[in-house]
């Protein structure tokens, strides 16, 4: 075994039988050719291993965690998966079929399946549309003949279902908090009601109070649509909170999956004892212990 092969808790890291794999990844990897300008022209670039061998299931109504530190591959991960970031090698198939080997045609009619919400609200939001409109811009992509009346309403209701007034449809990111720009986002990827929810670090950019509106948005909402999520957060308190299973990173390699209480109480890889080490417990001869 290497410092870097994937330590499956003791019992209980995969979910019921009963439940249908919507995700499978092996083996992905995401390289990256760089120069440090210090080479010469004729000298072969440097790779970066952002992602190096990651293997998981996905099952549907379940939150996996992905943990580690900043610069470890988690959003690389997820942008893989997504398309927004090619992979180098490996296998991603949702429902059976294998995304990386999709035409255009075909990734698009899946991609509405499997929506992202952004770690900066304001940013992930044009600045230049209204909220209504960027609502309402998935289902313009994916639905062009919807009349505008039904996607007007679609967009009041799903607006409404995050929390935000339907009166508010006609103002712009500007005008709105932090928190309520992150309801915006959601909404975004929920109008097309989607299996697959990918959070990257969704509430990191958030105040404490906002962060736990969010989290307990998103679990209202995975009830209520029979959604699956894929949760990046540096934060172990927030996964602990939302995950069925955490997944950990380390240097572009996962390298332990299992419940939250299984990685926490017994870390097998030295770098998810030094990161349950940090978590903070209530008393201090816990801590010692």
């Amino acid at each position: 075994m290497t410092d870097h092969t994937v330590i499956h808790s003791p019992s209980k890291h995969e979910a019921p039988p009963d439940k249908k794999v919507l995700l499978e990844v092996a083996d992905l990897k995401v390289h990256f050719d760089i120069k440090d300008g210090k080479q010469w022209f004729w000298q072969p670039s440097k790779t970066l291993k952002a992602v190096d061998g990651v293997t998981l299931r996905l099952y549907e109504g379940e939150t996996l965690g992905v943990v580690g530190e900043s610069g470890c591959g988690k959003s690389t991960f997820a942008r893989a998966i997504i398309g927004l970031v090619k992979a180098t090698d490996g296998k991603v198939a949702w429902l059976g079929k294998d995304l990386l080997g999709m035409s255009a045609a075909e990734w698009q009619h899946t991609r509405s399946d499997i929506q992202m919400i952004f770690q900066d609200p304001l940013a992930s939001l044009n600045p230049r549309m209204t909220i209504g409109e960027i609502i309402a811009e998935p289902l313009k992509t994916y639905h062009p003949k919807m009349p505008r009346s039904q996607v007007k309403e679609k967009v009041k209701a799903m607006m409404l279902k995050v929390g935000l007034l339907p009166n508010l449809i006609n103002r712009y990111p500007h005008e709105f908090s932090g928190g309520q720009c992150q309801r915006i986002g959601i909404a975004r990827a929920l109008i097309l009601e989607p299996k697959l929810i990918i959070c990257d670090e969704p509430v990191s950019a958030l105040d404490v109070s906002i962060q736990a509106q969010v989290v307990n948005l998103l679990q209202d909402l995975q009830r209520e649509m029979g959604l699956s999520l894929i949760f990046i957060a540096h934060d172990l308190a927030v996964v602990k909170h939302i995950s069925d299973r955490v997944l950990v990173m380390y240097l572009g390699h996962a390298v332990e999956l299992g419940t939250y209480d299984e990685v926490y109480h017994n870390p097998q890889h030295p770098y998810t004892r030094a990161l349950m080490s940090a978590v903070p417990v209530p008393e201090s001869r816990q801590r010692a212990q």
